[in-house]
């Protein structure tokens, strides 16, 4: 875990700064764009707050950077240098992933409709002479349901097990409600100096 003043304090740095390299104050920027530039920087900011230790941080700017509509956007955020490093490691991550999917694939088509069977039939046999009922199945299924799902929520969570995916999903969550507030004291702040503007005008 990280020390929340302190990132929190560089998370807005980095946002402002992000935010104002992404040109939200031009008025040639339609809603679609805007959106979306607000996103991007948020997250970078969000990721280069928290630095490259995260897993989650590295996989989140190189899931942003893998869409291509992205490019010209984070280069403006990111820089050219730091944007080039983050297309190459998303790369290498989607690389390693097609070669763990096809091992996965070759893997699962070696085993059989019957042997499954027979496995789920030793497992309902072990439990119920061990007296434990059903129940401790259906848990046991619902917790890694649960974590198929964590690993899906979670940016670079599919190479995470046990203990770290839920330290980082931990981690992300505490990132993720930092997000929210500071961009929810920017919206505040925005809205104030609108009416002070008004008021003056009018």
């Amino acid at each position: 875990m990280h020390a929340p003043r302190k990132f929190k304090k560089a998370f807005m740095e980095r946002l402002l700064l992000s935010l104002q390299v992404a040109g939200l104050t031009s008025k040639s920027m339609g809603l679609r764009e805007r959106r979306d530039a607000v996103r991007l920087s948020s997250d970078v900011a969000m990721a280069s707050a928290r630095g490259r230790a995260a897993p989650w941080a590295r996989a989140l700017v190189a899931r942003h950077a893998a869409e291509r509509r992205n490019e010209p956007l984070l280069r403006r955020i990111m820089g050219g240098d730091v944007y080039e490093r983050a297309v190459s490691s998303s790369a290498i991550t989607a690389g390693a992933a097609v070669a763990r999917s096809r091992r996965i694939v070759r893997r699962s088509q070696r085993v059989a409709c019957s042997s499954r069977r027979k496995r789920r039939s030793l497992a309902m046999a072990a439990a119920a002479a061990s007296g434990v009922g059903g129940g401790a199945l259906a848990a046991r299924r619902m917790v890694k349901g649960r974590l198929r799902l964590l690993r899906r929520l979670v940016p670079g969570g599919e190479a995470l097990r046990g203990f770290s995916l839920l330290s980082e999903t931990l981690d992300y969550v505490v990132c993720l409600k930092t997000q929210v507030e500071l961009m929810h004291s920017l919206c505040k702040g925005s809205q104030q100096q609108q009416q002070k503007l008004h008021l003056q005008l009018g």
